[in-house]
């Protein structure tokens, strides 16, 4: 497991950094590079499509 992090904005311009999560291992294995998850530093998980990022209820999305 490997992770980093980036910086990412909401609408009003606020900063966020959002942590991405990989399995290297469960990747090389199902060899479809889909293993990665995002989070908030507070733990709210994030779903990703494309450069943005959302919140599964859709109460923040961030952009980076």
């Amino acid at each position: 497991m490997s992770f980093r992090q980036f910086p990412a904005t909401d609408a009003n311009g606020d900063d966020y950094v959002i942590i991405e999560f990989k399995d290297e291992q469960a990747d090389a294995a199902a060899g479809t590079g889909q293993s990665a998850r995002y989070e908030l530093a507070d733990g709210r998980h994030l779903i990703r499509d494309g450069r943005e990022f959302r919140t599964a209820g859709g109460e923040l999305t961030l952009v980076t």
